[in-house]
């Protein structure tokens, strides 16, 4: 069993701050809430309470749109004997299972001209589902395809994005060839 990581820390370093913000302006949000369902207050107390809840659920929402995406992007891939991945996000929480005979593509999308940008990459499941990573560099893109064990002949470019063919993962690596489903 190997794990293949492909964020790096200080993309996150602002997100589990930002994550605790958004809960703790959640949770002010819902005691001001039920402080005014259950107490009598007089019209200045209430016009505070209220002015407070709505600043709390406004920057509850935006701080939950910022910290979202990292959440439901995968940041390591943990590839067990059997050829099986688990993709999990940076807190290390499982977003999918891929079984080792389940057909698969994997695209490098984003990642600038020379493999100098910053883009990610896209799992296309048998399924037709997609799941996305977080950002990553082209020389991480690069290392985790040797990590992974795709061979250089195995990637062919399309429209400035890295591509794989369908296949499945064996305990050795790709198996090449499989067919994927459309979508």
């Amino acid at each position: 069993m190997r794990e293949i990581a492909l964020g790096q820390w200080t993309y996150f370093a602002w997100h589990l701050p930002t994550t605790l913000l958004c809960i703790a302006a959640s949770a002010l949000a819902a005691v001001l809430a039920k402080s005014l369902w259950c107490e009598d207050f007089s019209l200045g107390e209430r016009r505070l309470r209220f002015s407070v809840l709505g600043w709390s659920a406004v920057l509850a929402s935006v701080l939950s749109l910022a910290a979202w995406p990292y959440l439901a992007a995968f940041a390591s891939v943990e590839v067990r004997r059997d050829g099986s991945w688990t993709l999990r996000n940076y807190l290390g929480v499982p977003i999918a299972v891929l079984p080792a005979s389940e057909s698969r593509r994997l695209e490098g999308e984003d990642l600038g001209g020379l493999n100098l940008g910053s883009g990610r990459i896209r799992v296309l499941r048998a399924d037709g589902t997609t799941l996305d990573s977080v950002r990553i560099s082209g020389q991480r893109f690069d290392r985790a395809r040797l990590e992974f064990g795709y061979p250089l002949e195995a990637l062919r470019t399309a429209r400035g994005t890295v591509l794989t063919g369908a296949h499945t993962f064996g305990p050795h690596g790709p198996v090449l060839g499989a067919p994927l489903a459309s979508r």
